[in-house]
C-alpha cells in the first residue's frame, strides 16, 4: 500500500496514516518491510506526520503507532462519564392537600391562592381573625397544619391537642378552603411554586417571637424568609396576642398535658 501510494503519485498531504496487518494473525504486530520503509521516507519528506499503525491482532482491538519511526505513547483509555446524580425528589405537596367539605376547587386551580400555616391548637379568636383576613386576600385559602412531631421538636414534649383534633377543627372552619397536612415549619420555595401560592399571610406575633426568644432567648431562622424575599408575605395585626407558648404554659399550670 505504501509503495502503491508513492508510485501513483498520491499526495503525501492526503495520507494521514498507514495501517499494517497480517490477516493470518501470525506476524502481528507487523511493521513495514525495508522496501516500504524507503518509500515511506520519501512520503515523509512532504508530510512528516504520517503515522504507521500496527495492530496487535486481526480483530483490530489493539494497536501501536509510530510517527517518524518513534513509537508513540498509547492514548489513555476513554472513560465512560459517570451519570449525573439524580436530583433529590421534591416533596409531592399536592398529595398532602385535603379539600374541606363543600369545596370542589383544588388550591392550584384557584385564581389567587393564599397560604397561612400554624399549629392551630384550640383555634382561638386570634386564629379565627387571621383566617378571616387571609381568606379575604384571595379566592382560595390553603391552611398548613404542623404535625405532632414538628410541634414536639419546636416546643418540647407537651402537646395541647393531637393532630387529628386540630385538623378536624380546621376542616369545619368556614374560612378554610383546603388544608395542607404536615406543613413544614419553614416555608419552602418548592412548596410555593408547586402549589402556585400567590400570597402568604402571618400574624404580627410570628413564630420567631412565639418560640425562639422563649426557648433560648436568641433569634432563630425566619420561617417565612423565602416568602419575604419573594415579596408575597403579608403580616396582619394579631387580634389576640396570646402566643402558642403562653397557651402551653397556662395548660401546664392546670395540668393539661398530652404526650
Amino acid at each position: 500500500a505504501i509503495a502503491q501510494s508513492a508510485s501513483a503519485f498520491q499526495r503525501a498531504s492526503e495520507i494521514v496514516a498507514v495501517a499494517v496487518v497480517d490477516p493470518d494473525d501470525k506476524l502481528n504486530p507487523l511493521w513495514p518491510c525495508e522496501v516500504c520503509q524507503s518509500w515511506l521516507s520519501k512520503l515523509r519528506l512532504q508530510s512528516p506526520s504520517i503515522a504507521v499503525i500496527a495492530v496487535t491482532a486481526a480483530a483490530c482491538d489493539g494497536f501501536l503507532v509510530r510517527v517518524n519511526g518513534e513509537l508513540q505513547t498509547p492514548p489513555s483509555p476513554m472513560r465512560t462519564p459517570s451519570p449525573p446524580p439524580s436530583p433529590p425528589r421534591s416533596t409531592c405537596w399536592s398529595e398532602r392537600v385535603q379539600v374541606t367539605d363543600g369545596n370542589t376547587e383544588w388550591p392550584w386551580e384557584a385564581q389567587k391562592l393564599v397560604y397561612v400555616d400554624g399549629a392551630w391548637s384550640y383555634l382561638h379568636s386570634g386564629h379565627q381573625n387571621i383566617l378571616r383576613i387571609a381568606r379575604s386576600c384571595g379566592t382560595h385559602l390553603l391552611v398548613g397544619i404542623h404535625s405532632d412531631e414538628v410541634l414536639k421538636e419546636e416546643f418540647g414534649s407537651v402537646l395541647l391537642e393531637d393532630f387529628e383534633t386540630r385538623l378536624g377543627r380546621l376542616r369545619q372552619n368556614r374560612y378554610v378552603d383546603s388544608v395542607l397536612l404536615d406543613a413544614p415549619w419553614n416555608l419552602t420555595q418548592d412548596l410555593i411554586a408547586s402549589l402556585g401560592i400567590s400570597q402568604v399571610v402571618t400574624g404580627s406575633i410570628e413564630k420567631t417571637q412565639d418560640i425562639c426568644k422563649r426557648r433560648c432567648g436568641c433569634d432563630c431562622e425566619d420561617p417565612y424568609r423565602i416568602a419575604r424575599e419573594l415579596g408575597i408575605l403579608t403580616t396582619v395585626p394579631s387580634a389576640d396576642e396570646t402566643t402558642e407558648w403562653e397557651v402551653r404554659e397556662r395548660s401546664a399550670m392546670f395540668g393539661v398535658r398530652r404526650s
